[in-house]
């Protein structure tokens, strides 16, 4: 008799619930504005989160690569003795061949180099020419110095490259007392960029733009269809209500009613590039869907609803695993990934402890993909990366830290850390050998100094492996 009346009871409370529900569908277009709305900015937050990761993994990079360049030693020095061997063709190749590598390595369009004292503007493929403060389109080189920050990005044409549409990199040269020898840096095409961004746009049904408000003022004033200008926003987005954008690196969600339609907009600032991201979706689309199923499908609401919970419910369960198995694990080796090992592994470091750091990529890893292909390279990367977690167990971590690159921690001494690896390098050649491609690592070591930070300690590592490349690769070099 209870479970009749429990029975009972339940079933009215659905029937009550279900008149409800259709009752404020009909009658309070309100409540089901919130509703579309809130599920909108949930399509916008994971469309975001996306996005966001997106942009910092593929913009940090030339930042990185232009930091370390223009803490290069060589480049140094060829600066302080360019004024005195302009007309020296063979010390001219020098630097030409070393912005060629980079440019080559990266695949960046430009990799540019400009002297302080003769304003002489080099890149991979030679001289370019001389910057001029009477020269509009040089204004940027002399802005960027004046503003005395150590690096910025800027959208601009490049005249190296047609006066095509590119995002530069600048970073500023000093010597050791700190004055400017020049000024290095790389540039990307805009419409690379704007590729990828249009990619997310088709899959999220929304609007990507950026707005560059860390670069210094240049010669281009215009926009594009991403990057566009702060005081353009409201023109773009039809938006008249005053836009705020969020100047911290959390998101920002804003909702704001443009003619006849609701728009939704996320705004986020990203410190490292100085960029704000605006994405904007209307909530036209949904609005269609949802009355669209409620005149087909309103005798079948209670089936609908249940299924639609039980489907969400599986759909997110198994999203939740794979986001958290893809944010912290390497899919092809096994490794932990950048985000897992700063956070768990180095940032956990006793202070008290001996460690050393270790950072190593393969050499001519990109002449193995394209002359055995993808498939064999990917074999490649998960035989060093089994390797290395075998060779360093019980004593250490390590990841994978992008592309062919890796990185570690041991905790043992430089010299035990050196043993150590060249036990790695000669079981990976041996591999190499069962493959039948010769496999070999260039490798940087330094003991870990905890009067740094990690990004300093980072820098260091990252000079020792480039010097183990620059001497020929296949080898250990300890700082």
């Amino acid at each position: 008799m209870k479970k009749r009346t429990l029975l009972f009871s339940n079933l009215i409370v659905v029937l009550f619930i279900i008149l409800g529900f259709m009752g404020v569908l009909y009658k309070d277009t309100r409540a089901y504005q919130e509703l579309s709305e809130r599920h909108l900015e949930s399509i916008v937050k994971l469309a975001g989160s996306d996005i966001y990761k997106h942009i910092e993994s593929s913009m940090s990079k030339p930042v990185m690569v232009s930091r370390t360049m223009a803490n290069d030693s060589f480049l140094k020095e060829w600066l302080e003795q360019e004024p005195e061997n302009t007309s020296d063709e063979a010390y001219m190749e020098k630097l030409y061949g070393y912005l060629g590598n980079y440019q080559k390595e990266y695949a960046y369009t430009t990799v540019f180099c400009v002297s302080t004292v003769t304003g002489n503007y080099y890149y991979q493929d030679g001289l370019n020419k001389t910057v001029s403060q009477e020269d509009e389109h040089d204004v940027w080189y002399y802005n960027f110095v004046d503003s005395g920050k150590e690096y910025d990005l800027e959208v601009d044409t490049n005249e190296a490259n047609a006066d095509m549409l590119s995002v530069f990199v600048n970073f500023r040269v000093e010597n050791e007392e700190g004055a400017l020898l020049g000024v290095i840096g790389v540039g990307l095409l805009v419409s690379s960029v704007e590729e990828t961004m249009r990619s997310y746009e088709n899959d999220y049904d929304l609007e990507v733009y950026i707005i560059n408000v860390g670069g210094v003022d240049n010669s281009f004033t215009g926009a594009t269809d991403i990057f566009i200008k702060e005081d353009t926003l409201q023109e773009v987005t039809g938006i008249k209500d005053n836009i705020e954008l969020n100047e911290t690196e959390t998101s920002a969600l804003q909702w704001f009613t443009a003619g006849a339609e609701r728009k939704c907009l996320i705004t986020k600032y990203d410190e490292v590039l100085g960029w704000y991201l605006i994405l904007e979706k209307d909530t036209g689309s949904i609005s269609h869907v949802f009355r669209e199923r409620l005149i087909n499908n309103i005798l079948n609401l209670l089936m609908s609803l249940t299924a639609c919970i039980f489907a969400t419910s599986i759909v997110f369960f198994g999203y939740n695993k794979i986001v958290i198995r893809m944010e912290n694990t390497d899919d092809l080796t096994g490794l932990p990934n950048r985000k897992l090992f700063r956070k768990q592994r180095l940032e956990q470091m006793n202070k008290k402890e001996t460690a050393t750091l270790f950072i190593f990529d393969i050499d001519n890893f990109k002449i193995i993909n394209d002359t055995k292909g993808h498939m064999f390279g990917n074999a490649v990367l998960a035989m060093v990366g089994e390797t290395i977690q075998k060779t360093i167990a019980g004593k250490g971590f390590a990841s994978r830290w992008g592309g062919d690159e890796f990185f570690g921690i041991l905790s043992t001494n430089k010299e035990e850390a050196h043993e150590l690896l060249q036990n790695f390098m000669k079981t990976i050649a041996e591999d190499g050998d069962k493959m039948n491609q010769a496999i070999t690592v260039s490798i940087g070591i330094v003991e870990v100094n905890h009067s740094l930070t990690l990004d300093q300690m980072f820098e260091q590592a990252d000079e020792a492996l480039y010097r183990s490349k620059k001497n020929g690769r296949n080898q250990i070099t300890t700082l």
